[in-house]
């Protein structure tokens, strides 16, 4: 089953008055339980289709899905509660907010959805146990290292049991080991608990572990490879 599909997709930005083409009409799909690899060098439109899928962009044509539910008919408010609810998101910059500690990052999107204060805690607590950093549970992003705090990134991203997780350059900042660390938890992630993860990235590693390969350039995927 498809949980994200995207029809004739277009993102065109406007740049001093001329049209820039980040998207050309992609047309694409990804089945539940899929690790998925958009691939392709800067400006290729890996990151663009990746915010379009996961509704932190619109496209100027064309329609997104997800679970068969069309984005575009959807208002801001429900687009929000979708991405609350339905998607998890990985960034290289970790976006970790500064003045909280891990145990309290994990446990913000829970709060925004309303968890009580006991679930919450035990379900933020069990997510940094599961990914082996419950030893800085009280660990400001400050006091941690790089691959630390992408660990809590990624606690915080399948915290609230998405069915997607969307990583952009998830190890753009690591180390080559710290990067298969986190490569081989995530694999760990979508095996064990079936969590669809897709991927933007030029890593030669993070390509290695697709199962499926996107391969993008100039705003089109030129190539689809299914290992």
């Amino acid at each position: 089953m498809d949980i994200i599909r995207a029809v004739d997709v277009y993102k065109i930005y406007d740049d001093n008055g001329i049209p820039v083409h980040a998207l050309n009409g992609v047309s694409m799909s990804i089945s539940q339980h899929e690790f998925t690899v958009l691939a392709g060098a800067s400006g290729s439109g890996k990151t663009t289709l990746l915010n379009t899928i996961g509704a932190l962009d619109a496209p100027t044509r064309g329609e997104v899905f997800l679970d068969d539910k069309s984005l575009a008919n959807m208002s801001a408010a429900k687009l929000a509660d979708m991405r609350l609810h339905k998607i998890g998101f990985v960034f290289q910059a970790y976006n970790l907010i500064p003045v909280l500690n891990a145990l309290e990052n994990v446990s913000f999107p829970l709060v925004l959805q309303g968890m009580p204060d006991k679930e919450r805690r035990e379900r933020s607590l069990a997510m940094l146990e599961e990914l082996g950093i419950a030893d800085l549970a009280h660990k400001r992003p400050g006091e941690m290292s790089g691959g630390q705090q992408q660990r809590v990134a990624v606690a915080r991203a399948i915290a609230g049991n998405p069915s997607v997780v969307l990583a952009d350059e998830p190890t753009a900042n690591l180390d080559s080991v710290t990067g298969k660390r986190l490569l081989d938890l995530m694999q760990d992630l979508n095996e064990k608990r079936g969590i669809t993860f897709v991927f933007a990235s030029h890593d030669q590693q993070v390509i290695e572990r697709a199962r499926r390969l996107l391969t993008m350039r100039d705003g089109n995927i030129i190539e689809d490879i299914s290992r």
